[in-house]
């Protein structure tokens, strides 16, 4: 999930591309490789700045330093968390969503108060494995392999649309054309789709080439249909604001989208905007599992627990502890960047990872949270409104002695799911 720093009722009936999976094509589909889920729930924990109500504490709590308890979801058996710009999503043991956060353009895909959780209307006859959110639209991926979305699309300009028909989706809608769906990714106003034959499908804005093809500016409502990458085995999917990743089953790692930064870690200064699928070269000796990325750096994780960040640089996003590569200091560059991945030291071995806006959340394998980047937010959770340069483990009274087992990194906070010793 790649949000901005700050933000801002029928199903379509576009006939699918040739290329994509006929939606009336039955299939016998016995077993979907969906990401893991948490086997047991949690307790949902927010932290950071809910001025536009991303915290679901109330509307007169704008602001928590430390991790505080969303207590309304404490019997609501969540096992899975996603944060997006300024809304967030809890998925419960039994494939239900509970939402929070803004609404304007119908992300949270209900009516009702923004700051607190309430149920997700419109998936009553399905269950949700995984949930994602960008900075206006959600996604969600149900066990049959289908997919449904609601919200709409951003690009420059202002609301691109939800789909060719529809310029706002306020229910849950299924996505026609997709099947046997097992991943999915979100940058700011993109979506990624992973099938189980390793093909990749996105749509949304590509003004910055995050949908790995050209769309033509007059043309921009066709990216609103999911069309197919030029990818072919791929085992996961990722994406930062505006650039996306894949990975295949050695964990060898490619990238296209926005590389103003280097953020696609392909090191070429002169080339902006990459558009198509191209392998990370810096990458192809690691074995990685995970990919993300935030408005402007991205973070990958490898299958022995380590780190490795690249791009943007000047909030300390990359968590390296410095802000330039050494022997390329510029110190009158305001754009500061490392655009080779470079391994993040100081962190125990990671199991999984949530890159924000401008900051990262890493969990580490013993159950404890690290964070670092963009501090005025106190979306570290380390209560100080300065940058974190390097990671920085998570405490906090409310989360003493539990065992943290999902993180959520959203534009201007934090979501953690963590498990209490009884």
């Amino acid at each position: 999930m790649a949000p901005r720093k700050a933000a801002t009722n029928s199903p379509s009936k576009h006939r699918p591309d040739e290329d994509l999976p006929s939606r009336n094509k039955k299939r016998v589909v016995k077993h979907l490789p969906f990401a893991q889920i948490a086997s047991h729930p949690g307790r949902v924990y927010v932290f950071g700045t809910g001025d536009c109500a991303q915290l679901g504490l109330g509307e007169s709590t704008t602001l928590r330093k430390k991790p505080a308890n969303l207590a309304i979801l404490n019997d609501q058996h969540i096992v899975d968390i996603a944060a997006g710009g300024m809304h967030n999503m809890a998925l419960t043991k039994e494939g239900k969503l509970w939402s929070w956060g803004v609404n304007d353009q119908r992300t949270l895909g209900r009516s009702g108060d923004e700051y607190q959780p309430l149920p997700v209307e419109g998936l009553d006859e399905v269950k949700v494995v995984r949930v994602a959110c960008s900075d206006s639209l959600t996604v969600a991926l149900t066990d049959k392999g289908h997919v449904y979305t609601w919200g709409t699309f951003r690009s420059a300009e202002g609301i691109l649309g939800h789909s060719k028909e529809k310029e706002v989706q306020d229910l849950p809608t299924r996505v026609a054309g997709l099947e046997d769906i097992v991943d999915i990714a979100t940058g700011t106003d993109h979506v990624l789709a992973l099938d189980n034959t390793g093909h990749i499908y996105s749509w949304g804005n590509g003004q910055q080439m995050q949908l790995g093809r050209r769309i033509v500016a007059r043309r921009m409502l066709n990216g609103l249909t999911p069309e197919s990458v030029g990818a072919k085995n791929m085992t996961k999917v990722g994406a930062g604001s505006y650039h996306s990743f894949a990975l295949d089953k050695e964990g060898k790692a490619s990238a296209w989208g926005l590389n103003t930064y280097g953020q696609c870690g392909l090191d070429d200064a002169k080339v902006e905007n990459i558009p198509s699928v191209a392998p990370i070269e810096a990458l192809k000796e690691e074995h990685v599992v995970d990919i993300q990325g935030g408005e402007h750096h991205s973070i990958a994780l490898t299958k022995d627990g380590r780190l490795f960040g690249f791009g943007r640089s000047d909030s300390h996003q990359l968590g390296l502890g410095y802000t330039e590569a050494p022997g390329h200091e510029d110190s009158t560059s305001h754009k500061k960047a490392i655009r080779t991945p470079t391994l993040i030291t100081d962190i125990p071995p990671v199991e999984a990872i949530s890159v924000g806006g401008n900051h990262t959340l890493a969990l580490t394998r013993d159950g404890h949270v690290y964070a670092w980047g963009f501090g005025e937010m106190l979306a570290c959770g380390n209560g100080e409104e300065e940058d974190v340069e390097k990671p920085l483990q998570l405490t906090g009274q409310q989360i003493e002695g539990a065992k943290v087992i999902k993180v959520a990194a959203g534009g201007q906070h934090s979501v953690i799911l963590a498990v209490h010793s009884t």
